[in-house]
Formats: C-alpha cells, structure tokens, sequence
C-alpha cells in the first residue's frame, strides 16, 4: 500500500472599508483617570434592511469638542461594530450546504 499527498497554493487577500456616521452616545461610566467611557447605538430601516451601528470606547474629557462632540480617532480602545439584516445581509451569507461542505473540507 502507497499513499501520496501534495498539495500547492497561493493566495492573497485585500479588505477596504470606509464608514461614515454620526451617533449620539453616551457617558456610561467615569474611570480613575477621569476618561468618559461612552457608549451608542444607531439603527436605521431602509427598504426592509437595518443597519446598526454601535460604538464603545473611552475619551478624555479634554478632546470633547465645543459642541459635544468627539471624532472617532480620539476614542481609545474604540470598537465599532456595523452589521445589517434584511434580504441583501442573507444574500452575502454562504448557503447552508455551502457551509456544511466548507466545514467538511
């Protein structure tokens, strides 16, 4: 009995991706250091699809702008989170015996 197996790949990967929003958020919690730890959600329906946005991170009260606002590259340890549901979300999703044959393989 003679077994073989070769196997040769390439590959590459890009990912670009711009959001734009503005979401009120608010003051959760004041740390030691006197930072805002903010928080906010957006969700919008259009045409049968949500969208949702949520944003968590911590300011220093000094980079809060005179009108009480805040870019988002002053947000430390930031997270945004943006997902969408509705029939263009479930389109992108892989079918269900695509799935099962990607876990298989």
């Amino acid at each position: 009995l003679d077994a073989q197996n070769e196997s040769v790949g390439e590959g590459s990967t890009a990912r670009r991706g711009d959001l734009q929003a503005r979401i009120t958020a608010r003051v959760t919690e004041i740390d030691a250091n006197g930072a805002l730890l903010v928080e906010g959600t957006r969700s919008v329906r259009v045409n049968g699809e949500e969208e949702k946005i949520t944003l968590r991170g911590a300011v220093r009260p000094q980079d809060v702008g005179p009108n009480n606002t805040v870019l988002s590259t002053y947000l430390a340890d930031a997270t945004i989170e943006y997902s969408g549901e509705g029939v263009l979300a479930s389109a992108e999703r892989p079918g269900f015996v695509t799935r099962i044959f990607n876990w298989l393989f």
